[in-house]
């Protein structure tokens, strides 16, 4: 088994933040700086994300267990208003933000491509926020687990 970082992907559904959480997720590249999420190709997230041609990545911590049980959650609804930031709190960013997470990235879709029943979606990081100070979560053997600590608070743009 590889122990995997735990994130939740995020867009919109009914103009209401929605969120899918995944471990399969991965640098595609530093230059230009882009991300590779691999969804299941008939999910509710990859029909929006496809129709939308945008995503968010929030990376969560282990204080972020219930949001994260909450989008993996399968066959319901992965509606995420409890768990996001107040949009004014990061009004550059287009994807909701799940409030605490030790860091976002906010994407363009660059490119997306169907692998059997998961579609790839490659996207362009447009915002990074990188607020740091929590143990990032990682899934290994079936189970959450936590590594370590995030630096202090960061934003980059591109």
């Amino acid at each position: 088994m590889i122990a995997t970082g735990v994130v939740m992907v995020t867009t919109r559904v009914d103009d209401r933040p929605w969120g899918l959480t995944i471990s399969s997720c991965c640098s595609a590249s530093a230059d230009p700086p882009r991300v590779l999420v691999s969804l299941r190709g008939q999910t509710v997230s990859a029909r929006r994300i496809a129709a939308e041609g945008r995503f968010g990545v929030s990376v969560l911590s282990e204080d972020l267990l219930s949001a994260a049980y909450r989008g993996a959650d399968t066959g319901k609804p992965k509606f995420i208003d409890s768990f996001c930031l107040p949009p004014s709190r990061h009004p550059h960013v287009r994807t909701p933000v799940i409030a605490g997470a030790p860091a976002h990235l906010d994407c363009e879709l660059f490119k997306s491509i169907d692998v059997a029943d998961h579609t790839l979606f490659v996207g362009q990081v447009q915002t990074a926020i990188l607020m740091g100070g929590k143990e990032p979560l990682l899934y290994f053997q079936r189970s959450y687990r936590a590594l370590g600590l995030w630096p202090e608070d960061q934003v980059c743009g591109w």
